[in-house]
């Protein structure tokens, strides 16, 4: 017999773009200190995939000279994106083939968790000027389909 799970109606496979982003801005950056990090909350249950990102405005100002992301969670800080530039010059969209393999795999939470998003750069990160990165995540809540079936 054939089955599919359904989430608001649409199948396992229809929901392999992207559910959710978030944006910073360097409004969003408020220590005066060489690195912050901002986190998203993550329930347990929640499959996290397919991450990206979308430099709107590379963040500058403040005299820096580099400014780069990582985003991972507790048990890896960069396990999502490592390192990137979002500096002048840096990649419009991430993350790079080097991370991209945990994003596509994604990671199942076992225990209500934070992803955690590391902005780092060689001045205060309060005295940047200019920045906007979104970042995408593909977040499936396995528990949903877990014994549900259409035939």
């Amino acid at each position: 017999m054939s089955t599919q799970a359904l989430k608001n109606g649409k199948t396992i496979q229809e929901l392999t773009g992207y559910t959710d982003s978030i944006r910073f801005t360097t409004a969003d950056l408020t220590t005066a200190g060489t690195t912050q990090t901002l986190t998203l909350d993550i329930n347990a249950g929640h499959q996290v995939r397919s991450v990206a990102y979308k430099l709107h405005t590379a963040f500058s100002g403040g005299s820096a000279t580099s400014v780069t992301i990582d985003v991972g969670d507790g048990s890896d800080p960069d396990g999502y994106i490592d390192a990137e530039s979002i500096f002048t010059g840096g990649n419009a969209y991430g993350p790079s083939a080097a991370d991209a393999e945990l994003g596509i795999k994604g990671k199942v939470y076992a225990i209500n968790d934070t992803i955690d998003f590391l902005f780092t750069s060689d001045v205060n990160v309060n005295l940047l000027t200019a920045g906007d990165i979104e970042i995408f995540f593909n977040i499936v809540d396995v528990d949903q389909f877990a014994g549900r079936q259409v035939s």
